[in-house]
């Protein structure tokens, strides 16, 4: 047995086409979801988010396009999504969007879904059931447990931390856990910084006026004049992510890598996005 043969490497080959014409031909909805082990997936901390969005695309434009198996498979999918959700106490809001996704597409799809109306009606059923134990669910505070909390870090590594999430919306959402949180997400060196983090020094200088002080701005607020003036656009982060091998066109997950048929090319990967994904499926 080979090193590696045990290695869980779930992947796809043979993807045909490039850009936006790649498609996953030989394969249905399913096989792909079984291939690629996207359920497993889901549930690890880094994959949830890239699952979440992925399967929020597919319910917005192909719910009424896949067979009633593979209706099962995605919201048997979700069902443990939420559940993995309540027992870690994270991604609740991802979840949320996810659920609320899944019942406006099943409402908006009934006229020309595929599947029994018994079927489609059970499906409506079981969202709007998770839906109600979401609003139920209440986050359990941190049991004291001798180990290290976030804000035991020193603020320099928790300022730093904050500075590099994705999306400015995230820090807002952050500064609503907890009172500390609040005031630190709320500090102007934080967004000091995270203006020069997203825009060019010359850019941020040319709506300072010559008689400002940088001691007297409001971070905060040029933050979102840079945002406006220079049309700032964010690009999520995912923890993994489906990835397509250049050299060898197998699509897999980046954390978990694949086998590539081609070893003694230079390493080379696209990102292929959550909407991108479900653009490549044979629905």
């Amino acid at each position: 047995m080979s090193a590696n043969e045990d290695i869980w490497q779930p992947c796809i080959h043979n993807i045909q086409g490039i850009g936006k014409e790649r498609r996953i031909t030989i394969l249905s909805l399913s096989e792909t979801l079984q291939k690629l082990e996207v359920e497993k997936v889901a549930l690890t901390i880094s994959g949830f988010r890239y699952c979440s969005d992925f399967f929020r695309s597919l319910l917005t434009v192909g719910l009424n396009k896949i067979s009633g198996t593979s209706q099962k498979q995605v919201f048997i999918a979700i069902e443990k999504m939420l559940f993995e959700a309540f027992s870690s106490d994270t991604n609740l809001i991802c979840v949320r969007k996810l659920l609320r996704t899944a019942l406006s597409s099943l409402e908006k799809g009934e006229r020309n879904r595929i599947g029994s109306k018994r079927l489609w009606n059970k499906h409506k059923e079981t969202v709007s059931n998770l839906l109600c134990r979401l609003d139920m669910h209440e986050i359990k505070p941190r049991e004291e447990d001798g180990k290290p909390m976030f804000l035991d870090l020193p603020k320099e590594c928790v300022y730093n931390i904050i500075s590099k999430l994705s999306n400015p919306k995230d820090i807002l959402n952050l500064g609503q856990a907890c009172s500390d949180l609040n005031i630190i997400c709320k500090d102007s060196l934080l967004w000091q910084q995270l203006c020069f983090l997203h825009f060019s020094e010359k850019q941020v200088a040319s709506l300072i006026t010559d008689d400002l002080d940088y001691s007297d701005i409001n971070w905060t607020h040029m933050f979102h004049v840079c945002k406006r003036r220079f049309k700032l656009t964010f690009t999520e982060v995912y923890g993994d992510e489906v990835v397509l091998c250049d050299n060898c066109r197998q699509l897999y997950w980046r954390i978990k890598g694949h086998q590539c048929f081609n070893p003694d090319m230079a390493p080379s990967k696209s990102s292929i996005t959550p909407e991108q994904f479900v653009s490549m499926l044979n629905l």
